[in-house]
């Protein structure tokens, strides 16, 4: 059932994805989703590494050498570069004809496959959490 869900679901993205444009340009766009969708997580965990330098070290933890200080400055380079990633995707190739709808729907698509993700797993761990 989960395939057949998913399958219909790719359908979707396949056929909005289509929608003004040529079979390349189709393509463009999913592609573009993949990547930004592959890349928000790493965002995450960028922030977070500099957001944890703040807390202290239990004993079982093996710090990046060089201490706080190269730990904030590699997490960053991680950030900014992950998030020039992420708006180089949203730019256009320069053979596509309409080029605002090919961005508006990039990013539109993208918002709605994150946030179908999340109300997966919103509605997966509220149905996990009354079971208990």
């Amino acid at each position: 059932m989960s395939l057949l869900a998913q399958a219909a679901i790719a359908a979707v993205f396949i056929f909005l994805g289509q929608a003004g444009t040529t079979v390349k340009g189709a393509y463009d766009v999913l592609v573009s989703m993949a990547i930004i969708s592959y890349f928000i997580p790493y965002l995450l965990m960028f922030a977070s590494m500099i957001r944890l330098q703040r807390e202290p070290a239990g004993p079982e933890v093996i710090r990046v050498p060089g201490g706080r200080p190269v730990a904030v400055l590699l997490a960053a380079l991680g950030l900014t570069v992950t998030t020039v990633s992420i708006v180089l995707a949203l730019i256009p190739a320069e053979d596509e004809p309409r080029k605002l709808l090919a961005v508006v729907k990039v990013a539109g698509l993208t918002i709605l496959l994150v946030a179908g993700g999340a109300l997966v797993y919103f509605f997966g761990s509220r149905r996990a959490h009354d079971r208990r």
